[in-house]
């Protein structure tokens, strides 16, 4: 498991606690969004987190108070945001939660753009639209240029980059050129760079449009798990998950 697993995961808690008690407000959204990744990061304090966050999350510690987020145009908002895709009836609802979930780690309009985007077409791949429908809106909607190809996007080691407006092209390139959800995977490996978080992204998109991971992969990815994880895993599908 990694740091992208771990956050996933807090925000899927978060999702199913919270995410539709209409009586809280933005604020106190935000706040328990952060506490959830606080507690997370906290339990699983091996993972490669990013230093920016590592940053607010040592800050929330020492001071007990939910830190002003950093300027940060970092991966990863985007890279945790998939479990809101299911937790709304609209693309509208799901890209303002992406972006609220985005603004307790992250101040810089790129690093919440790219949350947005990758939340919005994981709704839009669940609600069944097809791969040109899904390009179409996040050009026009987030201006990413993704008229590229695998082949001329790789990344050497000395260009890694955990940036979004790096990454989150990358992401959706893996998406559109892969054939279905293992595919997409391996074409994220193949891009280079920052690559599990790359996965994290298009595999999340990957699974909402094929809704099929291969038994192997599944079983695989379960064995890496622990008991808590497992179970938040299983309640989330049994909650929002209503395909086989």
């Amino acid at each position: 498991m990694t740091d992208d697993s771990v956050l996933t995961c807090a925000i899927a808690e978060w999702m199913m606690e919270y995410g539709n008690v209409s009586a809280l407000g933005e604020g106190e959204q935000k706040y328990l969004l952060a506490k959830s990744l606080f507690n997370y990061t906290r339990r699983y304090g091996d993972k490669a987190y990013g230093l920016g966050y590592l940053d607010w999350y040592f800050n929330y510690e020492k001071t007990g108070k939910v830190p002003v987020p950093p300027n940060s145009m970092g991966n990863g908002c985007a890279m945790r945001v998939s479990p809101i895709a299911y937790g709304y009836k609209t693309l509208r609802e799901v890209e303002r939660f992406a972006q609220l979930q985005a603004e307790v780690t992250h101040n810089n309009p790129e690093g919440i753009r790219g949350a947005c985007a990758i939340a919005a077409a994981t709704k839009m791949a669940l609600d069944g639209k097809n791969k040109k429908e899904i390009k179409d809106y996040i050009v026009s909607k987030y201006f990413y240029n993704l008229d590229q190809n695998i082949e001329n996007i790789h990344i050497k080691d000395e260009d890694f980059s955990a940036l979004c407006p790096v990454t989150v092209p990358q992401a959706f390139i893996a998406f559109f050129e892969g054939e279905d959800y293992e595919s997409t995977i391996l074409n994220s490996i193949a891009i280079g760079g920052d690559c599990d978080t790359v996965a994290s992204m298009a595999g999340s998109i990957a699974y909402a449009y094929y809704k099929k991971i291969p038994d192997n992969l599944l079983k695989h990815c379960f064995s890496r798990m622990d008991r808590k994880i497992k179970k938040l895993c299983l309640s989330f599908c049994d909650e929002y998950l209503i395909i086989p």
